[in-house]
């Protein structure tokens, strides 16, 4: 049997039992032998590099939970114009020490307004005026000799308005109108009691009425971006097609996007629902057929506890092939959001919290940590976590954002998103402008916006997992209003936090200082072995947070006064590079990386 086939056959198992979950033992038969004709097709498709390189990862399957394994998130265009523009900026990327690339909105959007590019059109080709599929090939081999593992948004929620299977329904195919869902007016107002809204502000609803489908298309987005029906098998045999012939050009990592919200039942708010995990194990299953080099990433921006299904789970009662996969890498949403809130109220009682509830991953598991991304900061992701902890976490909440977004004399420069402020939502900003170096009129007050930077970058990094950088945030870049005069972008405040790189900066004494600080945070986790579940440790300090981190004990600071940490004699702290006094002052914003002494 060639390698193929024996994970064929020891996986078939699992991946039916999904789909038996999903469709039912009637179609099951019917239905597999479709998908394993997908699976073979794409496996004699797949390169000799990408074979070459599964086989190394599954003689290595922890590979990408080893301390150095730091990431880098960007728009192409953004960042270098185009893909072949990017490829002469891999050499950026290695001086950072990046291991994992995620390329944002890469795939061709719908024409006009796209929701930052995912909307998606075509999910086999992507933006003509980025490149070409070749083009990304191109870059995926310079990566792969850099270590530097590409990643690339999935979305599995919906489709544009103008993606093939879209027009085909909207063209009276009756195959893919059954992709989508199309419902009468009473049905759409039966699931909207219970449907929480995305974007309040500038999409209301759940649902859009399309008159060419006759009915009410679910639009849990923006009406331009249709929800697939997934109750529907010919979707996941879509999909799994389109997964793995993606991966067949280089793509190492799949962020699926919205999985949270792929199964709908009526009753309930249509989120995190069962068959979504089910779904996302028969993606994991038909992966580690075909391209088991590959990971995927959960976009579930969901409150904690709801979290560790995403990673998979044992379900034993009636299945005895033991632990279920889904995701290898799970975004830690709710520790970046801590971060910005433990800056605000000078508090680290919060990421406490997250941190203590981050431990105890599976094993092949691990987070993604980051202090900033392309989203907004959305609060509402840690109000389950703060109701344990104050009895009225949307009022704690709205304090935070309101400080963020520059209020009560705060050093931030923050900008509501899809509120007045009075309503929590979302908070936009970079990471420079929301820490507190746009508003900074001295030294004094640019150093400690570094500090604050640093902070952020030690939380995210000492925490384990795969911890990325957002573009830009390693230059210091500031706000960039100029989407404002831009017609098809003016309504999207995220925009504000999306500026174009400006590789000037990066010789500024700003980029210097911050790239300096990530320099040294990556030094410290790969000499303290440290990468997968990290460990709260408790400082009896309101504002001080402490992380095990590997061999090490990691102490961040989020007050502005010095906070004392005893018990570090014999340490040194690896930042510094200085022996670790007893007691020791951690400065305002500061942080000490305790490891053993040299």
């Amino acid at each position: 049997m060639t390698s193929t086939e024996r994970r064929l056959d020891a996986l078939a198992p699992l991946l039916k039992r999904q789909l038996e979950r999903l469709y039912g033992t009637d179609r099951l038969a019917s239905l597999w032998l479709r998908m394993e004709t997908i699976l073979r097709d794409r496996a004699a498709e797949r390169p000799a590099a990408m074979v070459a390189l599964d086989e190394a990862r599954l003689s290595d399957p922890d590979w990408f939970v080893a301390p150095d394994m730091l990431g880098y998130s960007t728009y192409v265009d953004r960042f270098a114009g185009t893909v072949g523009g990017l490829i002469d900026r891999v050499d950026h990327l290695e001086s950072l020490g990046v291991r994992y690339l995620h390329l944002l909105a890469l795939l061709k959007a719908r024409e006009g307004d796209s929701d930052g590019g995912f909307a998606v059109a075509d999910y086999l080709a992507i933006e003509p005026r980025l490149g070409t599929m070749a083009d990304v090939a191109r870059l995926a081999a310079r990566l792969r000799e850099g270590r530097i593992s590409l990643c690339v948004d999935l979305a599995l929620n919906h489709t544009a308005d103008d993606h093939a299977w879209a027009k085909a329904a909207l063209a009276g195919d009756p195959h893919y109108r059954a992709f989508y869902h199309v419902l009468s007016d009473d049905e759409a107002q039966a699931y909207e009691a219970d449907l929480p809204q995305v974007f309040p502000t500038t999409a209301p609803g759940n649902f859009t009425y399309v008159p060419a489908m006759g009915g009410q298309v679910w639009t849990t987005f923006y009406p331009f971006q249709w929800d697939l029906n997934w109750s529907n098998p010919e979707v996941m045999l879509a999909i799994v097609d389109t997964m793995l012939r993606l991966a067949n050009h280089g793509f190492e990592a799949f962020r699926l996007d919205s999985i949270a919200f792929l199964w709908k039942q009526i009753g309930t708010n249509c989120r995190n629902r069962p068959e979504a995990h089910f779904i996302v194990r028969a993606l994991r299953a038909a992966l580690d057929i075909v391209a088991p080099a590959t990971l995927l990433k959960a976009e579930a921006i969901v409150p904690t506890a709801l979290v560790p299904p995403y990673f998979g789970a044992d379900e034993g009662r009636d299945w005895d092939g033991g632990f279920e996969p889904e995701c290898h890498l799970v975004y830690n949403n709710s520790l970046m959001v801590a971060g910005w809130v433990a800056l605000a109220e000078q508090s680290a009682t919060l990421p406490h919290a997250i941190v203590e509830a981050s431990g105890g991953l599976p094993r092949g598991a691990n987070w993604l940590s980051y202090a900033r991304c392309h989203d907004d900061i959305g609060w509402g992701a840690v109000i389950g976590d703060l109701a344990g902890i104050d009895p009225d976490p949307v009022a704690r909440l709205k304090v935070a954002a309101r400080f963020l977004e520059g209020g009560d004399g705060s050093w931030a420069r923050g900008a509501p998103f899809q509120s007045d402020g009075s309503v929590l939502h979302g908070s936009n900003g970079t990471m420079a402008s929301l820490a507190g170096l746009e508003a900074a009129a001295d030294d004094d007050a640019r150093e400690m916006a570094f500090r604050r930077i640093a902070l952020l970058n030690a939380l995210s990094i000492a925490s384990g997992g795969l911890a990325t950088t957002y573009m830009g945030d390693e230059a210091g870049l500031l706000n960039d209003a100029s989407y404002l005069s831009d017609p098809e972008r003016a309504h999207e405040g995220r925009w504000l936090h999306r500026p174009e790189m400006d590789w000037t900066a990066l010789d500024e004494p700003a980029a210097r200082r911050i790239s300096g600080d990530l320099a040294a945070l990556r030094a410290a986790r790969v000499a303290s072995g440290g990468a997968g579940s990290p460990l709260a440790i408790a400082t009896g300090e309101a504002a001080l947070l402490g992380i095990g981190c590997g061999s090490d004990r990691v102490f961040l600071n989020f007050s502005d006064a010095a906070v004392s940490v005893d018990g570090l004699a014999g340490c040194q702290d690896r930042l510094s590079e200085q022996p670790c006094g007893a007691p020791l002052d951690v400065e305002p914003w500061g942080v000490i990386w305790a490891g053993p002494a040299a």
